[in-house]
């Protein structure tokens, strides 16, 4: 690290064309190193054998789908599309759950190059979060199947979806960043900070809709950074219309106040790793 420092601060006599190669450079090493670390916790989960792809492709509906095929087929719930409904909330909430399940062991499962290597260790909740998309990306089918079972066709509303997904990622990698080291932090507490995070999913409009909640428990629900991206993702698909602005600016907000406070944190902490470990 102090040898990029010095070859940073060097380049600042370079010439500008010498100084934007080497930035070109070191990002292509920060991207090589992220993709690294990425790839190996993806192999890691899914192993390194041809079922590989079809593990990653079942592996979403064995975890919710089946319950969101009963809930469609089986269930007689009262409201418009309610398994869709379910799914928009279901499926950016598994996003988020899972990346901070990821990052509260993300620094104990790296210890042998934590202590053997030396590397950006900045970028280990980012490889969580790129790792639990990859899972995202599949598990998002499962809202296309919700549609096709409620025969609700897509509207225009479909070009807000890479804000939001934007958005759902943000909100996740900056839940990496706490989540990594409060898994060193409280070694204990685990299963409580996980608890905490599924208790998110029912203190918000997880199960129902927003507008089927009462008047005063909107306003409560509304305070959860959650409730926006199941009523975003329910705005686009299930309602066909854009996104209210709370249901983006808060759940960017909040992520935002996060990574305020965990990255510097998470920078002047990472020089303990190896000897936490």
């Amino acid at each position: 690290m102090e040898g990029e420092l010095n070859a940073l601060a060097g380049s600042a006599r370079l010439p500008r064309r010498a100084r934007m190669r080497f930035a070109i450079a070191s990002l292509r090493r920060t991207v090589d190193l992220l993709r690294t670390l990425t790839e190996a916790d993806l192999r890691f989960r899914y192993g390194r054998g041809s079922g590989r792809f079809l593990r990653w492709l079942l592996e979403p509906f064995a975890l919710v789908g089946v319950y969101l095929l009963f809930v469609t087929f089986l269930l007689n719930r009262p409201g418009y599309a309610p398994g869709l409904s379910l799914a928009c909330a279901v499926v950016p909430f598994q996003f988020v759950i899972l990346t901070v399940a990821n990052a509260l062991e993300a620094i104990n499962v790296r210890r042998p190059i934590l202590l053997n290597m030396r590397f950006d260790r900045k970028l280990i909740p980012l490889s969580s979060t790129l790792t639990e998309a990859s899972a995202f990306s599949a598990s998002f089918l499962l809202i296309p199947v919700m549609m096709a079972a409620y025969h609700v066709a897509p509207t225009a509303a479909i070009g807000w979806l890479p804000l939001v997904l934007v958005v759902n990622v943000y909100l996740a990698g900056a839940s990496a960043y706490a989540a990594s080291l409060l898994g060193l932090w409280l070694v204990e507490l685990k299963p409580f900070l996980m608890s905490f995070v599924r208790m998110l999913f029912f203190l918000g409009p997880g199960l129902v809709p927003l507008s089927e909640a009462s008047a005063r428990s909107r306003e409560i629900l509304q305070f959860n950074p959650l409730s926006g991206m199941f009523e975003a993702y329910r705005s686009i698909f299930l309602e066909g219309h854009a996104p209210a602005p709370w249901e983006l600016l808060y759940p960017l907000g909040i992520a935002s106040l996060i990574l305020l406070v965990f990255v510097p944190l998470y920078s002047a902490e990472q020089r303990q790793f190896a000897k936490v470990l």
